[in-house]
């Protein structure tokens, strides 16, 4: 009876720590589990951020790559603004060229008759001085209208006497040598010159002095 019951006792035993050893098991099997869902967990975490964070650095590409060509676009614009502004002022100046050329006669005649009233002997002072003091201040006035009229609408008159020789402006008919001047310079006008805006309508026809 005895012998049976420390059977019973052993098998009993036996039987706890088989069970013991089964919950054991059980517990590393689950804490297995758990680690490995975990880090299947953080994986997919992980692969998420770094999918994520592709897709902002692809986002800011287009983002930069977007303003990139909107200032771009915004440079053609503000130049096109400029080449318009710029073409629309050159065809108000440049319209009357030709009509600018045709005036140049004219404004010759009244060079001519300026000089004419400077170089003149009159004597003011008597009486038919008198009378023809009033003409010269009329011519005079028509002239000082005429050329702020002119030179308003873009015509200017070319440097001329004691200028620097400047062939784009300046026609050398004659030249003197004289070791005075240190460069080319113009020494008389015989027929004024003219611009508008930045094109030339007549070249003077000057003489020049030069030092060699």
């Amino acid at each position: 009876m005895f012998l049976n019951n420390k059977a019973k006792y052993s098998t009993e035993g036996t039987t706890s720590a088989s069970s013991s050893e089964k919950q054991d098991n059980s517990s590393n099997q689950n804490k297995e589990s758990s680690e490995v869902q975990g880090a299947s967990s953080l994986s997919e975490e992980g692969a998420k951020i770094v999918a994520l964070e592709a897709e902002c650095a692809t986002a800011q590409a287009k983002l930069l790559e977007t303003h990139d060509r909107m200032l771009r676009i915004a440079a053609d614009f503000e130049n096109t603004r400029k080449r318009m502004e710029k073409e629309k002022a050159d065809t108000r100046i440049y319209a009357i060229q030709e009509f600018a050329k045709d005036l140049l006669p004219v404004i010759d005649a009244f060079d001519k008759a300026m000089l004419a009233i400077e170089n003149s002997q009159i004597n003011f002072e008597t009486e038919e001085g008198k009378k023809v003091a009033g003409i010269v201040e009329g011519v005079q006035l028509v002239s000082k209208v005429f050329q702020d009229t002119v030179k308003k609408h873009g015509i200017e008159r070319l440097p001329g006497k004691d200028a620097p020789f400047n062939p784009s402006y300046h026609n050398a008919i004659a030249k003197v040598v004289d070791a005075s001047y240190t460069q080319e310079t113009v020494i008389d006008e015989f027929m004024a010159g003219y611009k508008i805006g930045d094109r030339i309508l007549r070249t003077a026809m000057v003489r020049v002095g030069a030092p060699d």
